[in-house]
């Protein structure tokens, strides 16, 4: 977990500084701003260290590998309301960024997308291989178009309506009106792909070879070709690969916070929120379809609170806590999680579990299943949970999950992804 805090501290960095730039660009004269390289440079950068971060050797380490950070972002985010330009500017594209890597392999691998030059680099790719098409044209671009999904965001237009044309007049976090929604996403929108169209140029060759150097060129235009496309088509509900990088941008928007109306036991209804998008052909349906066989209805990192599964459930005193862990559930309702508490007191090397409906607290079914519990135990229970109960509500209060981030705030108990058995709850 300690060098995974320093890649994402890096990336931070690297996203500081291209929120800088973007700024820069939007107060500065077009010429002067095209004639600099170091935009593009610092994007590069960022998207080359999040892919070795994220990308493993074998599918199975890559899955591993992307759980984990999504979990760890989930874990750890802030949810104080000033820090919400550190979630957006750095959680959430990194959140996205990885999201949208795994739902494009997901997509080439089933043939949803049957673009024979993508299908091409897709099948010849070259894991951890710095020279692989497939990552060069392909992911690379992939990543550099979602860090700029919000560029448009230091637009001092966008900023105007955010903050109030007085300074700090508004709530940046409020709920806006159906007209300031409507003008802040047009701006956006165009901002962005303004700063990608004339900003981003090519980074400046460092060496005596002229071959090398056109090389270098020549991948790079075709690069900022790519993401291009991909901004002119996000928008567009009926493109396989604006969805691609859409959707991911939904789903960080309900599951990490950043807004006033971030509610944590409702993130399992971001299922629900991009099934409503694809209905307004906001994205491309059987791509919500697919990302949910990805995640599940349980964000990587959410906690799950559940009863051991037993003989008897009419001694039923006790449930027991789990963290979502893996991705590809069985089914999106079974999440794939670590059990972390044994007769709730926290363990570490715990095993990992698919949990059924029957058995999580989240659903009704095992809710019912909960015999009534002496007022002490449920004190002692709830108070393990969550910091917020009262204790006039102990008698009908039955959590339906559990926030893990004090947990997970202790670096002995950050090891959710390492081999472990599974068992079916």
């Amino acid at each position: 977990m300690r060098n995974l805090k320093r890649i994402m501290a890096d990336l931070y960095l690297a996203e500081n500084s291209t929120v800088v730039q973007a700024e820069q660009f939007f107060q500065t004269d077009t010429e002067i701003a095209t004639k600099s390289d170091s935009l593009f440079h610092s994007l590069q950068f960022t998207a080359e260290r999040l892919l070795n971060l994220s990308e493993g050797a074998s599918s199975a380490e890559t899955l591993t590998r992307s759980a984990k950070i999504l979990g760890s972002l989930q874990l750890t985010v802030p949810t104080s309301t000033r820090r919400w330009r550190e979630v957006q500017f750095s959680y959430k594209p990194i959140y996205r960024a990885v999201l949208a890597l795994r739902l494009l392999d997901h997509t080439l691998e089933h043939n949803l997308i049957t673009d024979p030059t993508l299908q091409g680099y897709y099948k010849n790719r070259q894991a951890k291989n710095d020279d692989c098409q497939f990552r060069l044209f392909v992911q690379i671009p992939l990543i550099i178009a979602i860090f700029l999904l919000d560029a448009g965001l230091h637009n001092p237009k966008t900023a105007d309506i955010l903050y109030g044309k007085k300074i700090h007049s508004l709530d940046p976090l409020r709920a806006m009106t159906g007209d300031e929604r409507k003008d802040f996403n047009q701006i956006n929108q165009t901002s962005r792909f303004d700063l990608a169209q004339l900003g981003l140029q090519p980074s400046a060759y460092r060496g005596n070879c002229k071959n090398e150097q056109l090389l270098s060129e020549q991948t790079q235009l075709k690069q900022i070709k790519f993401i291009l496309l991909l901004l002119q088509q996000v928008e567009n509900g009926k493109s396989m690969l604006g969805s691609i990088a859409k959707i991911p941008q939904i789903y960080s928007s309900v599951v990490l916070p950043g807004r006033n109306r971030f509610r944590y036991q409702s993130l399992p209804k971001v299922a629900l929120i991009l099934k409503q998008a694809a209905q307004r052909q906001e994205v491309d349906a059987r791509l919500v379809d697919q990302l949910l066989r990805i995640t599940g209805i349980f964000p990587q990192g959410y906690g799950i609170a559940f009863l051991p599964r037993q003989l008897d459930l009419s001694t039923q005193e006790k449930y027991e806590l789990a963290i979502v862990n893996q991705l590809y559930p069985p089914s999106p309702e079974q999440p794939l999680c670590r059990v972390v508490t044994r007769n709730l007191q926290y363990r570490r090397g715990g095993q990992n579990c698919q949990i059924s409906v029957d058995y999580n607290l989240y659903f009704k079914p095992a809710r019912d299943k909960l015999t009534i519990m002496p007022e002490q135990r449920l004190r002692e229970i709830l108070s393990k949970l969550s910091a917020d109960w009262h204790p006039g509500e102990l008698r009908r209060l039955v959590p339906r999950y559990w926030q893990p981030s004090e947990f997970f705030s202790h670096s002995d108990q950050q090891n959710l992804w390492n081999q472990a058995p599974r068992v079916i709850n």
